[in-house]
């Protein structure tokens, strides 16, 4: 009976040791290394995260029956046993790998008993500062020892919230330095092909290939290379010795799989070769990827963990398909580069649905490690492809840029031909209207109530108004209109412009209101553009308004905004709702019949749209037809918008003060000595008649038929002023002008020009080079008049420089007096001087001096002076005098000689004509 007993203790003790270690792993001389004993484990999942190693030992474990373990993301704790037992007669040392190294805790416990009393307890967390190489994956190891026929019982704690496939291997000494190796090698070589590919492709793209789809191939390399650390937990522990962030960063680095194809996608723009759809669907992946990669680093937890996973691999079959679809389409760049993603791509899509458990076929990392492999390999084929490609689409962008130079300068002579087309077109309109629109001043003037003269007046005005629109256009065109910026009084004004349109409106029976918000606004606009806009609007309005009907003028100031809005509105014939957009295009007509009930050209409207825009302004439409149209113009008016155009120009400035002046014409009479000469110069030989006849019965006229003609009778005949066209044949007005002001014989003259171009830049251009007024074609008589007296009259007051005993000596010139001039004042002095004893230096030898004629140098002199050569020389002797005198430097005789005087009575003489007394008294009364 005792026998029993001892026999049924045992037969429970043996099904208790059957129940906890079903299968133990034997180890004799057999087995060969490694030895993977994932077959042979049994695992256990505690839920609640709590469960001890003493309570792990009660509870029933379940056998996988696998060559491999896989791991689910959660919070679950597993745990995971294995008994080993030692048959052989030699102490056996053991390497025990777990072959994943992103698990984030495993706890290992041994012990030579099934109770697991005694046991040794190692913890390990992610690998960081513990690696043998850093660029070398490490799996977490422990080592032991396992005394003949003695058997150890092995337990793992894995606490880790990232999903986990591996196996459990079984080294000895011998083979896991072998196995090492082998993995340094394998590694090494990788590593080196990701480091040569990275710095490869880098450095083409920042030095070689600048071309946008290998930039960003670039970016996908470097993103991929860092993937590949991540999933073997290099990229961690590059940055960080601390486990916790360093898992979090490999999570970073691998879940970016996807993101530098999805970047390549959308940038190349390939995506909008597809339906709209794709590239939602690419921005998505991109919005989820980055959205996981980042609320990690905040809260880490396995659900973010599995969602990043299932983004990457449903990004990266989305990018398989779509890829595989380009090439086979042969879209632009799939030829090379789609071939490239998708093998990179299928790598990680394999990997990742390993590890979500989804195929766990073993072969499936083999694959994936070939697809990596063959990433490399094609990229070496198509990197001369690429390099091929990339050079030849450099030389059609190179000759698609040269034929784009060639393209644009075509267009640019284009248009500086229609510039000058039309700036020539105009000039030659002007020209004739000039000799229509000044005779018929005259006629107007003798013949006032001729009922003919308002007929013709109008139609002048009017094809004027026609030529100038032309000009404004081309210069639009060419982009030469530029705004000419003023501060005035807005609300004054446009009242006094409007109220030009009364008359108008009282002879046609059209009820014309004006309103307007504030009495007084002052802002800064460009009075005649916006005169312009106004002028053609109202225009328009009445012309399409019938008798009875109305035209209202409202103007509006937005002090919050600084605008200022214009509306213009009409009873009249309206606008069909689908021609509104085309009223603006140049030369079209609303109503283009043959037998059309209103003329027009169509330019009006397409002047104004352009001149609101050049304003910085907007222009709205509303109408109806027969019911009438209403035109808003917005335009701003404060100084910020503006401060780049306010300058000291001011256009109005010389016109108004011309205009309060009263016009008076010279009617001194001219003998041979004191001519007053007028040199007209013009290629037109009815402009230089009519020029004749406004100024001949006042000047002696020169005539010269071009600028060439003309410099030569400006040196000739030394004119008092000079009129001049602007465009003229052999050399124009600016170079005329130029030749000039630059030449001491002639640089005085003052120089007027008429033109064609009214535009501010050709003005300062004229005046840059010495022009020194502008009239502008067709011109007023009285206008011109005026503007050549008041230059005379300007060269009046300078010629006081000169007569002044105290400033005749000074060698600096007068602000007003030009370079040139001051000059020549200061060289003639000089001579002066060096002949001063000489009582016979006269004209003669002053001009040859000079080397000017004596008809030359004795105009320049009275034009500067006033005073005759003689009169000038005799002063500066004088002058000269009298300093010696105040100085006391010798008897009253000697200084006689030494300023040219051979007799002492006519020096006394001319002495006390000049200065009230006697040389004697001047010495008492200036001695110094």
């Amino acid at each position: 009976m005792k026998k029993l007993k001892e026999f049924l203790k045992v037969l429970v003790l043996c099904s208790i040791l059957f129940e906890v270690y079903a299968q133990e792993v034997t180890l004799d001389s057999t087995v060969k290394f490694p030895l993977n004993i994932s077959t042979s484990i049994e695992t256990f999942q505690d839920a609640s995260g709590s469960v001890s190693l003493e309570e792990v030992l009660k509870k029933s474990f379940s056998k996988p029956n696998k060559d491999h373990f896989v791991f689910p993301y959660s919070d679950n704790i597993y745990w995971v046993r294995v008994s080993l037992k030692n048959n052989t007669f030699h102490v056996k040392e053991f390497y025990l790998l777990w072959s994943n190294p992103l698990v984030e805790q495993l706890d290992f416990y041994i012990s030579d008993r099934a109770d697991m009393k005694d046991f040794k307890h190692v913890e390990q967390k992610i690998i960081t500062k513990e690696r043998d190489k850093k660029f070398i994956d490490q799996d977490p190891r422990f080592i032991f020892k396992i005394e003949p026929n003695q058997t150890r019982y092995i337990y793992f704690k894995l606490t880790s919230k990232r999903g986990h496939y591996g196996e459990l291997r079984l080294h000895t000494r011998e083979s896991f330095q072998k196995f090492r190796m082998d993995d340094f090698a394998s590694q090494g070589f990788l590593n080196g092909l990701m480091f040569f590919r990275l710095f490869l492709v880098l450095v083409l793209s920042f030095f070689i290939i600048k071309d946008l789809s290998f930039r960003l191939y670039s970016l996908y390399t470097l993103l991929r290379t860092f993937n590949y650390w991540g999933y073997l937990n290099i990229a961690g522990p590059l940055f960080t010795d601390q486990p916790d962030m360093a898992k979090k960063i490999d999570f970073l680095c691998y879940n970016s799989a996807t993101l530098g194809a999805g970047i390549f996608l959308i940038a190349t723009f390939t995506v909008q070769k597809l339906p709209k759809v794709h590239l939602y669907l690419v921005g998505l992946f991109l919005l989820f990827t980055v959205f996981f990669s980042s609320v990690i680093f905040f809260d880490y937890q396995w659900y973010w963990l599995k969602g990043g996973v299932y983004t990457l691999v449903f990004s990266a079959g989305y990018y398989i398909l779509l890829y595989i679809f380009l090439t086979v389409k042969n879209v632009a760049f799939a030829r090379y580069y789609s071939i490239l993603f998708t093998f990179g791509l299928l790598s990680s899509f394999l990997l990742n649905v390993r590890l979500l458990g989804w195929i766990e076929l073993k072969p499936i990392y083999t694959l994936s490690y070939y697809f990596f492999l063959a990433e490399f390999v094609f990229f070496v084929i198509f990197l001369g492809r690429i390099f091929r490609n990339t050079e030849r689409n450099k030389t059609l962008t190179e000759r698609q840029l040269k034929f784009n130079i060639e393209q644009n300068n075509k267009l640019k002579e284009l248009d500086n031909l229609k510039t000058t087309f039309f700036t020539n077109i105009s000039h030659e309109i002007r020209t004739p209207l000039t000799l229509i629109t000044g005779p018929f001043q005259q006629l107007a003037e003798k013949y006032p109530s001729d009922k003919l003269i308002p007929l013709i007046q109008r139609n002048t005005d009017r094809l004027l108004t026609l030529v100038n629109q032309i000009l404004d256009i081309s210069k639009l065109e060419a982009g030469q209109m530029k705004p000419e910026i003023a501060n005035h009084n807005i609300t004054e004004y446009l009242r006094t412009l409007t109220s030009s349109f009364i008359s108008l409106a009282e002879s046609r029976k059209i009820d014309f209101e004006r309103s307007f918000s504030s009495t007084e606004t002052y802002g800064f606009i460009d009075r005649d553009k916006v005169d312009k806009i106004v002028t053609n609007l109202l225009s328009n309005a009445f012309k399409f308004t019938p008798q009875g009907g109305k035209v209202s003028f409202e103007k509006y100031f937005d002090a919050s905004k600084k605008r200022m809005t214009i509306v213009i509105s009409d009873t009249g014939i309206g606008i069909e709702s689908e021609k509104l957009s085309k009223i603006y295009d140049r030369f079209y007509q609303a109503d283009d019949a043959q037998n059309r009930s209103f003329e027009g050209t169509g330019i009006g409207l397409a002047l104004v749209k352009e001149l609101v825009e050049v304003l910085k302004g907007k222009i709205t439409v509303e109408s109806q037809k027969d019911e009438g149209t209403t035109f808003s113009v917005e335009l701003p008016i404060d100084r910020l918008t503006w401060k780049d155009f306010i300058g000291p120009i001011n256009e109005n400035s010389y016109q108004n003060t011309v205009s309060k002046q009263q016009v008076q014409t010279p009617t001194e009479n001219f003998d041979s000595e004191n001519d007053q000469i007028l040199l007209i110069v013009d290629d037109n030989e009815d402009i230089r008649n009519y020029v004749r006849s406004i100024f001949e019965i006042d000047y002696k006229i020169v005539e010269a038929r071009n600028g060439k003609d003309g410099v030569e009778k400006a040196i000739e005949q030394v004119p008092d002023i000079i009129i001049s066209d602007l465009m003229m044949p052999e050399m124009d007005g600016l170079e005329f002008c130029k030749v000039l002001k630059a030449d001491a014989r002639t640089s005085h003259i003052p120089i007027v020009m008429l033109t064609a171009k009214a535009n501010v830049e050709s003005r300062i251009e004229g005046y840059e080079l010495g022009a020194d007024d502008y009239v502008i074609k067709p011109f007023n008589k009285n206008e011109l008049q005026a503007r050549v007296k008041n230059l005379l009259d300007v060269r009046a007051k300078l010629r006081q420089k000169y007569e002044s005993k105290e400033q005749q000596e000074s060698a600096e010139p007068d602000a007003k007096v030009n370079e040139v001039d001051g000059r020549f004042i200061q060289k003639v002095i000089e001579i002066i001087d060096e002949h001063l004893s000489d009582s016979q230096f006269g004209i003669d030898q002053l001009a040859d001096e000079m080397l000017l004629s004596t008809t030359q140098l004795r105009r320049k002199i009275k034009v500067l002076t006033n005073q005759t050569i003689v009169e000038f020389i005799r002063n500066h002797r004088l002058h000269k005098a009298a300093q010696l005198l105040s100085q006391n430097t010798g008897t009253i005789s000697e200084i006689a000689y030494q300023v040219g005087f051979d007799s002492l009575s006519y020096f006394s003489k001319v002495f006390q004509e000049s200065y009230g007394v006697s040389p004697s008294d001047y010495r008492v009364s200036n001695l110094k």
